[in-house]
């Protein structure tokens, strides 16, 4: 079975499923509820290991009492959490999220972990034995560029999932292979949505491989010399919360069972695109059987 590391946030989440977005100073009857962990490397972890590989999520949980809602989640689903701060009294982000039939979109008000301060601890380069690669989503800056720095020196990939540009991005770029980013991702002095732009940058900063995703849009990037377009498939979506997080962990899944880049992204935009179909972030584990061509997807070389 194949391993990765995936370090960054762990939240809780939860979600209201309700006909159209609620007015201001209204109350709304949601038509559904969806409670579980959170975060880009969390929900990527969980995508992971729905198809079949075996994670771990290197975070910053604690031992406040919403810390047993993350662990129950996260085991159940097969991911191994390995805490960095197991001793702390810190409440874990919780996001509260609104899921709208009318648009199939999701609005989302929530902490990322900038008060939780977490510093790279070189015994968690232990945990690098036997992985295939590491993702990392951007929280806690200094832990993920400490693990990239000890990944590439042992000559083991590493991801960013790139969500929105951060200043901490700086330090952590050049440790970094392959970078999967969404539209929304800006670096300073390039006007948003300059694709072309971004790519420079990043190839600059030293990253081989370049994905930029664009929502229900094609996935456009560059891999080596070669520049690529993926079209993601069409589905009738009624939930798209997590989306970006499950196709960074299907695309790990895929480039870990030997996909090169664009093939691996052209598998995981099928499975991102198919967990649309359902609402939250974990119902699409359990209907895998009914993802098109899951059933006869070769493995890689």
């Amino acid at each position: 079975m194949k391993s990765g590391l995936f370090a960054g946030l762990a939240t809780v989440d939860i979600a209201y499923r309700v006909g159209a977005y609620p007015a201001e100073d209204t109350k709304t009857r949601a038509v559904d509820q969806f409670i579980g962990a959170g975060g880009p490397a969390s929900n990527a972890a969980v995508a992971y290991a729905a198809l079949g590989g075996a994670p771990t999520l290197v975070t910053a949980v604690g031992r406040h009492r919403l810390a047993d809602l993350i662990h129950g989640d996260l085991s159940a689903h097969g991911v191994r959490i390995v805490d960095v701060l197991p001793g702390s009294d810190h409440q874990p982000p919780v996001s509260s999220i609104v899921v709208a039939d009318s648009a199939a979109t999701r609005t989302i008000v929530s902490m990322d972990g900038d008060r939780i301060t977490v510093e790279y601890d070189p015994g968690l380069a232990d945990h690098l034995a036997g992985a295939e690669f590491v993702l990392v989503d951007g929280h806690y800056p200094a832990m993920a560029a400490g693990l990239c720095a000890q990944a590439r020196a042992r000559g083991i990939p590493t991801v960013l999932d790139a969500g929105r540009y951060r200043e901490t991005h700086a330090a952590l770029l050049p440790h970094i292979r392959s970078a999967i980013c969404s539209s929304a991702f800006t670096p300073p002095g390039i006007t948003p949505g300059d694709v072309e732009a971004v790519i420079g940058f990043l190839r600059a900063a030293g990253v081989a491989d370049i994905a930029v995703t664009h929502g229900a849009g094609p996935i456009t990037g560059v891999s080596g010399d070669r520049a690529f377009h993926i079209d993601v498939p069409a589905v009738p979506a009624v939930d798209t919360l997590g989306a970006g997080d499950i196709l960074h962990g299907a695309y790990c899944y895929y480039a870990s069972a030997g996909h090169d880049f664009v093939d691996a992204l052209t598998r995981a935009a099928a499975v991102a695109s198919f967990s649309c179909r359902f609402f939250g972030t974990r119902e699409w584990c359990s209907r895998l059987s009914e993802l098109p061509g899951r059933d006869t997807d070769p493995p890689g070389p």
